[in-house]
């Protein structure tokens, strides 16, 4: 039963079509040496995974790194791995042990976040959904979503450009 107390935020919902077969799109989504060639927002970001076990009940752990240096630490818990045509898993900010931390640029992010990715075929093309909610926010923490919800494109579109250059090179 749904406590009347937690907060309901809608999610933020994203498509994109990619030039490549569904198995290799959804690949590109599960396996470490192709996730670290394009999970990241933007180039000059490099990407190490520290640890990948992308099953229903596994995790992963990896770095994101800016140009500059900075480091951000990303825990990806996963719910549901049904290949080649859905993924479903929450991500937190951590740290380099896998403990989850507040998001240091945005100490009200939401620290749990659910991300559910469909990938459909169409001609040999892949039509790709992801539907992006907070877990349980607190009211900061939906209202810090809801007043950045214009970003949320640019973040995953960002990725969707790295993931769409590094599949032309397959």
């Amino acid at each position: 039963m749904k406590n009347h107390n937690e907060l309901s935020v809608a999610p933020s919902i994203f498509t994109r079509e990619f030039n490549a077969p569904r198995q290799l799109v959804y690949d590109a989504w599960t396996k470490p040496e192709h996730l670290k060639n394009w999970m990241f927002p933007q180039k000059g970001f490099t990407c190490e995974y520290v640890s990948a076990d992308i099953k229903p009940g596994g995790s992963s752990l990896h770095k994101m790194i800016a140009p500059n240096g900075y480091e951000m630490w990303l825990l990806t818990a996963y719910e549901e791995v049904t290949p080649p045509e859905r993924l479903v898993f929450r991500q937190y900010n951590s740290n380099e042990a896998g403990e989850v931390q507040p998001n240091a640029q945005m100490p009200d992010w939401p620290k749990e976040m659910r991300a559910t990715i469909t990938l459909k075929e169409m001609d040999g093309k892949t039509k790709l959904q992801l539907i992006w909610q907070p877990i349980n926010p607190t009211k900061e923490e939906a209202e810090v979503f809801e007043a950045s919800r214009s970003q949320h494109g640019a973040g995953w579109d960002g990725g969707f450009d790295q993931l769409t250059t590094y599949l032309e090179t397959l």
